[in-house]
């Protein structure tokens, strides 16, 4: 499959540009709502990736995926949260799929005055997708509606109107998603804890790289934790901060125009060297052959 490539910084990246049926942008990409679709063919998109806060709207048809190491299926109408640098790994769709988004930059986020709540965030790594009554999803439209029409046009205050209308939304749908997670059966007690351990990881890794920093956040043992993401992930609490920052470095590499000493810095490695050495362990090439077509 002949996936475009497109190397814009921090912006958000949609690979696959031949199913972008309509992109909407305003104030530098900051802020961003799309439609996806023309899914004619069995080939799905390799992955959506985005450098800013995304939702994806499932309107139509049906999506496998793997989001956050978690599979998730769903089926329209639907909806899967994407945070910083979070990748969704498409296995495969309907023909008729189709995909409405909603990015926002962290600088939009902070001016919207939002702050993602660390109680709930850690769902979102074992429960990443959730299902939107009909109704829901014709009130969400018609947000996005407005916000593409005010994005268009030239009016008094249109940033604050718009700013306006995406915070209203995203409180909308925070309320939607956990009253709906609220109404699923509870999380196990190892989940919730292996959730709320990846989520601190995803968060914390560019700057701690040992499982003992996570365990004393969590007020747990380094062995207590070990054992737990050992039993729900198959993958031991190392493997899992190795796995998270090797997404991460993949992801900058693939879809950013940092240089590999900035990518090294970013991620919190000693120095490129170290970097390198531990990207070519994981991956089986250098970060600069990965960038360069490496697999």
């Amino acid at each position: 499959m002949n996936v475009e490539k497109k190397r814009n910084g921090d912006l958000p990246v949609m690979y696959d540009s031949e199913k972008i049926i309509k992109r909407t942008s305003w104030h530098n990409n900051e802020i961003q709502v799309a439609e996806i679709g023309n899914y004619l063919s069995e080939e799905t998109p390799e992955y959506f990736r985005a450098n800013h806060y995304a939702i994806l709207f499932i309107t139509q048809g049906t999506l496998s995926a793997i989001f956050n190491q978690v599979g998730i299926e769903m089926k329209a109408p639907a909806a899967a949260f994407i945070f910083n640098d979070h990748e969704l790994h498409y296995n495969s769709s309907s023909p008729d799929l189709k995909i409405r988004l909603l990015s926002f930059s962290p600088v939009i986020a902070e001016k919207l005055m939002l702050s993602l709540p660390y109680d709930k965030l850690h769902y979102a790594y074992v429960r990443p997708a959730s299902q939107i009554d009909a109704p829901n999803m014709q009130t969400i439209m018609l947000y996005l509606d407005l916000v593409e029409e005010l994005m268009r046009k030239e009016t008094p205050n249109r940033q604050t109107t718009i700013l306006h209308l995406i915070r209203s939304l995203v409180s909308f749908l925070y309320g939607f998603f956990t009253d709906n997670l609220a109404s699923q059966k509870p999380l196990s007690r190892a989940d919730e804890l292996t959730g709320r351990f990846l989520s601190l990881v995803d968060q914390c890794c560019h700057e701690h790289h040992d499982i003992k920093w996570y365990a004393d956040e969590l007020h747990l043992t380094s062995t207590y934790v070990a054992n737990v993401v050992k039993q729900v992930t198959g993958s031991t609490a190392g493997d899992c901060i190795s796995e998270i920052l090797i997404r991460k470095a993949k992801s900058l590499l693939r879809t950013s125009t940092l240089s590999v000493q900035e990518i090294s810095d970013r991620l919190g490695f000693q120095n490129q060297s170290h970097f390198g050495t531990f990207f070519r362990r994981a991956v089986g090439v250098s970060p600069k052959a990965f960038r360069t077509g490496g697999k």
